[in-house]
């Protein structure tokens, strides 16, 4: 969309008209309230009015018109795309124009890629708008990079690099300039381009070390890109001489990965350097990055005997503690790094670790998945007629060696007769039958298993063969299997099946598919509803006309329609009255306490949904069941295996929040999509942002934060208001 025609403003739109007359001033404390009240609503229920936020984006308070865009990144609809353009052109107010720029970026939508571009490019104007231009140029590149054309990305890539200061400049830590240095290279990341290694590598001389970081984790996510290897080789001396001089951890994890992608000696010499390091972030980091070593004997030794004294360091550990004995993430990453690199020498000291602490197989998967990359004989045991099994009551460690059965060769026969043991069991536990199914191959072979567990009682056991259905051809069978199951998953109270069922029928041009998608339109759940909405959206005949596709597309907004939440409006007024108030979340558990602070103006829905879950005792006694070192600990599902919630799901509400070391977010298994479930970061998670809801941060207990590991539990979590 051209300049002039944004800057001349908008007469009406296709959805809706600009009222006539002056726009509402709304400028006290009570009318803003009022006005964030209705638009906090407006996104609770995934409402895009088109009148109401033209009168709101014409408000004459900057903040109701800063909050409108916001609320119109997050309802997500694509058309409001003209607003947030003009309120990014025409607004007297930067704060106003840098929101509008954010919410672009949460639309996804491509039409204001050249907007966006150009406001970035205009060094006129003020910094803070720019950072999140090019921040939502990033978003808008990555969530479209199946279909943005070559010519395209390699501009946009080129003027955010255009636009970036030198790499020597003194970059005051916490200014404006740092937060547009650092944005800008993660856009890079998102983008996703061979071009952008020169530059990010000499930006690990910056004398800032959040921008060092920022090129340091750049550089390791692109590291797999077909072309690194060839760039990072011939910059190996440099490579290796920053991380030898670098004093940050957090920029030495993220190197530590970039010299693990090239596996050349002279990067797993500098590795085996910090292999000793006191920083416990960095020794997890170097053997995760060891474990691409392109000569395995050089470090395989070493990483034995770390593995040997770590298991002697266990033995001494009181046995009530060994379960969550603080240093397991270091013990399971060395397992992880010797199945990687198929140390054979290693199968007696896995076997020991896979017995431990119950005496049982089945402890940790990450154990199990070493064994089985060391093969078959190693996992399953030599005896080729008594496989070993898992415990037949503990679902947990029958989870973890279905993890590792999963890693066997799928042609495995000794694989396939252990798979269909288990299959026929009638008392498997769901939570374990959900994980076996990762190790059934998904194949047209196997096709009438998957569609006879679309007739399991629990509904992720229907949602995991729903998923592997999507990848397999369609069949009559089958879509008559998925249309079935559809109909029988109308009474769940979740509704991951039938979004997983309405994605394996997405793929299927067969007509009797369609009656499956208006049955969907017709669902209580809002998410259904907009799924089977999307992928009808898709369907639309190539013939319509322009005309017509728009029509269709308003009939299924319509039967869409928005999430009905059954709130009142004084529900939103009080949320909006506690912005001020500063709640904090005391987390009680097995390894002492956290202190978070929750953030209700930036996640109000998010952090009402916390406080009123932990105020009737829903977390207390539940586990923190995934922890991944350096990465995050999450906890607050009730089934324990990552695929519990609540019952219900709450919209996100993106924010500006960075995720930095100590940061909460909500986890979602799509957008909109949270409920109960947590996480904190260990480190700063650049890729996170803007993509999970941050609605809190550790304030006090990092120690606890560092010494949590899987299976400790939550004992209980008090609130304090100020």
């Amino acid at each position: 969309m051209s300049l002039c025609c944004l800057t001349a403003g908008w007469c009406s739109t296709a959805w809706g008209q600009r009222r006539s007359g002056p726009p509402p001033v709304l400028g006290r404390a009570n009318s803003a309230q009022q006005a964030f009240a209705r638009l906090l609503q407006l996104e609770d229920e995934r409402y895009y009015h088109a009148e109401e936020f033209v009168d709101f984006l014409g408000s004459a308070n900057a903040r109701v018109r800063r909050r409108a865009c916001l609320a119109l990144g997050r309802i997500g609809d694509p058309r409001s795309y003209t607003l947030l353009l003009e309120r990014l052109y025409d607004d007297g107010n930067a704060r106003v124009r840098a929101m509008a720029a954010f919410a672009l970026g949460e639309l996804e939508t491509t039409e204001p890629l050249e907007d966006l571009r150009r406001v970035l490019l205009r060094e006129t104007e003020m910094l803070p708008v720019r950072a999140r231009c090019v921040e939502a140029l990033g978003k808008i590149a990555a969530a479209n990079a199946r279909t943005l054309d070559a010519d395209t990305l390699q501009g946009l890539l080129a003027a955010v690099l255009k636009s970036l200061p030198q790499p020597a400049e003194d970059i005051p830590p916490g200014s404006e300039r740092e937060l547009f240095t650092t944005l800008s290279l993660t856009a890079v990341m998102r983008m996703r381009h061979a071009a952008s290694l020169p530059p990010l590598l000499r930006w690990l001389a910056s004398p800032n070390a959040a921008v060092r970081f920022h090129a340091a984790n750049a550089l390791a996510r692109l590291s797999d890109l077909p072309e690194a290897e060839r760039t990072l080789t011939r910059e190996r001396e440099k490579l290796v001489a920053y991380f030898r001089d670098e004093e940050q951890v957090v920029v030495q994890v993220a190197l530590a990965r970039v010299l693990g992608a090239m596996g050349d000696g002279e990067a797993t010499a500098a590795l085996l350097h910090r292999l000793a390091s006191e920083e416990v972030a960095v020794r997890i980091a170097v053997i995760r990055a060891l474990s691409n070593a392109r000569q395995p004997e050089e470090v395989i030794p070493l990483l034995l005997d770390r593995l040997r004294a770590g298991l002697s360091r266990y033995a001494k550990v009181e046995a009530d503690e060994r379960p969550t004995w603080d240093g397991l993430p270091e013990l399971l990453t060395l397992a992880e790094a010797l199945g990687r690199l198929k140390a054979v020498e290693a199968q007696p000291w896995l076997e020991q670790l896979r017995m431990l602490p119950t005496g049982r197989l089945g402890a940790n998967p990450e154990v199990e998945i070493a064994l089985a990359r060391l093969g078959t004989a190693a996992f399953l045991g030599a005896d080729p007629e008594k496989p070993l099994l898992p415990p037949d009551d503990d679902w947990r460690a029958q989870a973890h060696y279905f993890a590792g059965l999963a890693a066997l060769p799928p042609e495995e026969p000794r694989r396939r007769r252990v798979v269909e043991d288990f299959l026929a069991r009638t008392g498997l536990d769901a939570r374990a039958r959900t994980a076996l199914l990762a190790a059934v191959p998904k194949t047209p072979a196997w096709a009438t298993v998957w569609e006879q567990e679309l007739r399991h009682p629990d509904v992720m056991v229907r949602a995991a063969a729903a998923a592997a259905l999507e990848v397999l051809p369609p069949t009559d069978q089958g879509r008559k299997a998925l249309i079935a199951a559809l109909t029988t998953a109308r009474e769940d109270t979740q509704n991951d099946a039938r979004l997983a069922i309405l994605k394996a029928l997405a793929a299927d041009p067969h007509p009797d598919t369609e009656a499956a998608f208006d049955l969907a339109l017709r669902d209580p759940d809002w998410l259904v509803r907009r799924q089977a909405g999307e992928i009808l959206r898709r369907r639309l005949p190539s013939t319509l006309s322009e005309e017509e596709r728009a029509q269709a597309g308003e009939t299924l907004d319509s039967r869409i329609g928005i999430c009905r939440t059954n709130r009142p409006a004084a529900f939103y007024g009080r949320l909006v009255r506690q912005y001020a108030r500063h709640p904090r979340a005391v987390i009680t558990t097995t390894k002492g306490e956290l202190t978070l602070e929750l953030f209700s103006e930036d996640a109000p829905l998010t952090v009402e949904n916390f406080i009123a879950l932990a105020e009737r005792g829903f977390f207390d006694d539940l586990t923190f069941h995934r922890v991944v070192p350096n990465f995050v600990v999450q906890g607050g599902d009730p089934r324990g295996d990552s695929d519990g919630g609540p019952g219900y799901q709450i919209r996100c509400e993106i924010n500006e929040r960075p995720y930095l070391r100590g940061s909460v977010g909500m986890a979602l298994s799509g957008k909109d999509t949270g409920g109960s479930q947590w996480f904190i970061c260990h480190l700063p998670q650049p890729h996170l942002d803007g993509g999970y809801t941050c609605f809190g941060q550790v304030v006090e207990g990092w120690e606890t934060l560092d010494r949590l590991v899987r299976q400790d539990r939550i004992l209980s979590i008090r609130l304090v208001r100020d």
